[in-house]
């Protein structure tokens, strides 16, 4: 990629973390880059180009960090489990003002639904990994990983939701709700998994 274009994509994340995307302006962006407005509609037709560009850089840097923690499995599935929602929680935290701001209407943009599809692809398949390494292993007991996997994502990705809705309406983050959002995850996951573990006693 550009160096120019990698700057701008750091400098409009700083930017739409701070501010979020709807009140953050393309000339705001040039200013922080230190180029003309003109030269930035160059790398970026408009804001939505740009937003998208950032929206990749986090996902994959976030899905490629997850990557990582699964391939270190230590053979405890649960421990893993947690440290994947722990780190989750606190990209979460980091990038709160991105997650508010899911609702805007270019997300409703054909390219965009693609993108977002393709995030929740490998996140899937990052998951599923987890658990075929611990079934392989014989610490977790599972019939279908496929249909489990599916499921352990909508229920992490809907206590997300539950606990984020109101920011997402008003567009204000009350970044505290991690914490319970964190708490009712490790619960949930707990009360699926626990009596599947396998262990030798």
């Amino acid at each position: 990629m550009d160096k120019r274009k990698e700057e701008i994509i750091e400098l409009a994340t700083r930017r739409f973390l701070h501010y979020g995307f709807s009140k953050t302006t393309m000339n705001e962006i040039a200013d922080d880059v230190k180029i003309t407005k003109a030269n930035l509609y160059y790398y970026y037709p408009d804001k939505n180009a740009l937003i998208k560009d950032v929206l990749v850089s986090i996902s994959e840097a976030f899905l490629d960090a997850v990557e990582a923690k699964v391939a270190k499995y230590n053979g405890d599935f649960l421990d893993t489990l947690f440290e994947l929602l722990r780190f989750r929680a606190e990209h979460m935290r980091k990038h709160y003002m991105v997650y508010i701001n899911e609702n805007l209407d270019w997300i409703k943009d054909a390219e965009f639904k693609h993108l977002l599809k393709n995030f929740e692809t490998r996140d899937l398949s990052i998951l599923k990994s987890l658990i075929v390494k611990a079934v392989d292993s014989g610490t977790l007991k599972m019939d279908n990983i496929d249909e489990s996997t599916v499921v352990l994502r909508r229920v992490i990705k809907g206590i997300s939701l539950n606990h984020t809705v109101n920011d997402i309406i008003h567009c204000i983050p009350k970044i505290e709700n991690i914490d319970q959002m964190l708490e009712d995850q490790i619960k949930a996951v707990e009360l699926i998994f626990k009596e599947r573990i396998v262990t030798n006693k």
